[in-house]
Order: structure tokens, then C-alpha cells, then sequence
């Protein structure tokens, strides 16, 4: 059940924000401060195309330790532009009766794409 969600999933928005993921990994290369953010963004591109069957976790739970400053200039320049328009196209797809499953994906990557310093998708 999950590989048919994950392949539906790509037409109700996953591939277009999986590529919206890309380009952000390919502009944090590009501004040298944010050089650490692509690995991140590479790996939710990768995460983004399959959601179904993955929940989002604390890292504190997985002794990871905090990175406060790396997580607020993630927030103000990739992270904010990323949960927004998930949740765009999460509000979408809940206006229609079988786009709420997938609705809901988009609003738990919403999640991890404002702070992925704080949650990550397993």
C-alpha cells in the first residue's frame, strides 16, 4: 500500500517540491555560508519522493545535539521558504476528498522543513 501512496505521491505535489528541495541544496552551494545546509536538503529531496511509511522524530531522542545558530539560519533562509509552500500544497490537496492522505504528508515534511536541526524524517 505504501509503494502505490509513494507513486501517487509524486503527482499530487512530491515531485515538484522534491525538485524545489534540489534547488535549494544547489543554492545553499552556491552562498558559501550555507554550504552545510546541501547535505540536508539532498537527503529531503530524497525523502520527499517517498514519505509513506517514514514518521518524523526527534533528534533529541536520537542523541543528536542541538545546533541553535545553524537552526535559525536555516530557518531564515531556506527553512521558512520550504514549510510554506509544503503547506500550500498540503492545503491544496486537503480540499479534495482523496488528496487529504497526501495533504497530510505535506504538512508532517512541513515539519522537518523548518527545522530539520530539531526533527528528521525516519
Amino acid at each position: 500500500m505504501n509503494l502505490l501512496l509513494n507513486i501517487l505521491w509524486l503527482f499530487f505535489g512530491g515531485l515538484l517540491l522534491s525538485v524545489q528541495w534540489l534547488i535549494a541544496g544547489l543554492l545553499s552551494i552556491i552562498l558559501l555560508i550555507t554550504i552545510p545546509f546541501s547535505t540536508g536538503c539532498f537527503t529531503m529531496g530524497g525523502a520527499c519522493l517517498t514519505p509513506f511509511g517514514k514518521k518524523v522524530v526527534l533528534k533529541e531522542s536520537m542523541e543528536d545535539r542541538p545546533r541553535p545558530v545553524s537552526a535559525f539560519f536555516w530557518i531564515v533562509l531556506i527553512g521558512i521558504w520550504l514549510a510554506i509552500s509544503h503547506m500550500l500544497v498540503g492545503i491544496i490537496a486537503c480540499l479534495t476528498f482523496l488528496g487529504i492522505p497526501f495533504g497530510i504528508q505535506h504538512f508532517k515534511l512541513m515539519k522537518v522543513a523548518f527545522n530539520p536541526y530539531k526533527y528528521t524524517l525516519v
